[in-house]
Parts: structure tokens; C-alpha cells; sequence
């Protein structure tokens, strides 16, 4: 498949530690999560879309997942400034160069 057809999807997090409060960054302040994915790291949800858009769109669809807090390259990103700046919730979802969500990764939605 040519990359033209290629649809690229990255999802650029900065998680926060255990130390912090809840894996939503919320800094524990004691809310409810209806979630059950909430204690799932955001890499591992983005290995199981990466799964899951393989085998609805076989050889179509490239997922990657960039961890803004380690990657060596990812401090001069965009990306990074905007979730250091604390101005949209992690994840942000970019699909082919296009912001597309935050705080959330909507499978469906993407789908």
C-alpha cells in the first residue's frame, strides 16, 4: 500500500507517576471512574487499537505511541509543549498530522 493510503495515527502522551494520584493525571482528588480502562498505561491501550485497527483495515492503518515525558526528540514537538503546558489532557490523538482528540483514546471513534 502505497503511504499515500496509509492512515497514521499517534498518540503522544505524558504520563503522570503512581506518586501523582490516579493514572488520569487528576492528582487523586478522589472522583470516580466508570472507566475500566483507567488503570490500563495509555501505551498499552494504543498496542491494543494498533491490534484492533490491524485487523479491521489490514496493511492500512500505522499506529504509534510517543511517551513526550521520555523520548529524546519529543521535547522540541508541538505536541509536547502543548500537554507540558497542561492546556489539553494526555493523550493527544493526531491522525494523519490533525489533532483529533485529548484526554481521551475513543476506539470507536476512531475506528
Amino acid at each position: 500500500m502505497s503511504p499515500a493510503n496509509l492512515v497514521e495515527i499517534v498518540v503522544y502522551d505524558a504520563p503522570t507517576s503512581a506518586s501523582a494520584g490516579c493514572a488520569c493525571g487528576c492528582g487523586g482528588h478522589g472522583h470516580a471512574h466508570d472507566d475500566p480502562l483507567s488503570g490500563v498505561s495509555m501505551e498499552l491501550q494504543t498496542r491494543a487499537l494498533a491490534m484492533t485497527l490491524e485487523k479491521a483495515f489490514p496493511g492500512r492503518v500505522r499506529v504509534d505511541y510517543i511517551n513526550v515525558l521520555k523520548d529524546p526528540q519529543a521535547c522540541q514537538l508541538p505536541q509536547a509543549k502543548l500537554l507540558c503546558s497542561l492546556a489539553y489532557p494526555t493523550p493527544l490523538v493526531y491522525i494523519n498530522g490533525q489533532g483529533r482528540f485529548a484526554g481521551a483514546l475513543p476506539v470507536e471513534r476512531i475506528q
